[in-house]
């Protein structure tokens, strides 16, 4: 029986439409294979993408990194949880940690992935995003001059008192922002790094966040204070230590930091002023250069700090304490008890006397430097000879 000719026109017109659509959709996946467009920043710009990159791609600073375990994650093998008997202050904060940035290795966590309000150590993120601004364009430097607007000059609590007649420079006012954490400073340097926009740097630091692998981690401003609607931002020790590990490739920055006073704008000039800065660690304990300090009611007193100690670089951070003081007290605690737990860890001869360390050291340094170390020679027992024979 034959098919009638229009049925038989219709099934070819069909079988064609389906040809055609196949290899439009075939060519059109060999020129674009579903890659994501990235802007200059590295950032995504699908706002599908969940943006929790593989570890690594997209963290390192433009200029690259000297540090091999940079956006790695930190291993939890060997940290000790809660509670610390030698230090008994662990008790009164809601959460903290310390980390061996040289080999990843946690050695103390409380509560490390939880989100907190962090207050004024969101300016990290403020800092980290500016830094890597000025390393994608070379024109945006230090002396770059920065024309005050009104909104920076209205943002409160801790500030450097900012007048929207006056110009200064990103080099000062991110010395107000690293010294004195100055809300004013850090509003304002966001609205000129985003062309205006602060939201859209707000958007900026959250995509960072992700993309650094920042647990539980939201912000809602450039500066930590609480946002018009009662939100705050919100970040958690692990994500604190990982940004610090961020910023410690921006050495300019982390200078800052540690600067202990500064002087703000010109010293003949009206409003001068002298800022000190708020993290009172820095010269009273060993190897303490950095980095940040927060205070507000809902978040309690934080801080991050970083230290160096016979190159051996750790980031401590505690979020909640009920005071400076405890603080830190704290942290000085928690950095020596650190570094001999490190010691334990990782030096093969810790549990050794003295005499037995000194050869075991001997022999260690020995072989790190390719000489020959001399096996002592062991004579085969009688027992051992009879069974040969």
């Amino acid at each position: 029986m034959k098919t009638p000719k229009p049925i038989l026109w219709i099934l070819l017109i069909i079988l064609g439409i389906h040809i055609v659509g196949i290899g439009v959709f075939y060519f059109k996946g060999a020129k674009d294979p579903g890659t994501v467009k990235r802007d200059d920043s590295g950032i995504s710009n699908d706002k599908s993408a969940p943006h929790n990159d593989v570890p690594g791609e997209n963290i390192k600073s433009a200029k690259g990194s000297n540090n091999p375990l940079l956006g790695s994650y930190y291993s939890y093998r060997h940290a000790v949880q809660g509670l610390l008997k030698e230090i008994p202050e662990t008790a009164d904060i809601r959460a903290g940690i310390v980390v061996n940035i040289n080999n990843h290795q946690v050695l103390w966590a409380k509560n490390p992935r939880e989100g907190y309000p962090i207050a004024s150590m969101t300016k990290m993120m403020t800092m980290l995003l500016t830094a890597e601004a000025m390393s994608r364009n070379s024109k945006l430097i230090f002396d770059t001059p920065i024309k005050i607007s009104l909104a920076a000059s209205k943002v409160g609590g801790s500030q450097v008192w900012l007048d929207p007649r006056e110009t200064l420079t990103l080099g000062e006012l991110m010395k107000a922002v690293a010294v004195k954490s100055a809300n004013d400073a850090a509003y304002q340097v966001a609205e000129f790094i985003n062309d205006g926009d602060v939201d859209g740097f707000v958007g900026m630091m959250n995509r960072r966040a992700r993309q650094l692998l920042m647990p539980n981690t939201a912000f809602v401003n450039p500066h930590g204070l609480k946002s018009n609607d009662g939100k705050n931002s919100i970040s958690s020790a692990e994500g604190m230590a990982r940004l610090a590990e961020q910023l410690l490739e921006h050495q300019q920055f982390t200078d800052m930091c540690g600067l202990k006073v500064v002087d703000f704008r010109d010293k003949n000039s009206r409003g001068h002023m002298i800022l000190y800065n708020t993290n009172k660690l820095l010269g009273k304990y060993p190897g303490i250069d950095g980095l940040k300090t927060g205070y507000t009611r809902d978040a309690g007193f934080c801080i991050t700090v970083t230290c160096l100690r016979k190159d051996k670089r750790m980031v401590a951070v505690v979020i909640g304490s009920p005071s400076s003081a405890k603080r830190n007290t704290l942290v000085s605690k928690l950095l020596n008890w650190a570094y001999l737990r490190d010691n334990e860890l990782n030096d093969p001869t810790h549990f050794l006397n003295r005499d037995a360390k000194s050869f075991g050291n001997k022999i260690i340094n020995d072989v790190s430097t390719g000489k020959k170390v001399p096996m002592p020679e062991v004579k085969p027992s009688s027992a051992l000879q009879k069974h040969k024979q």
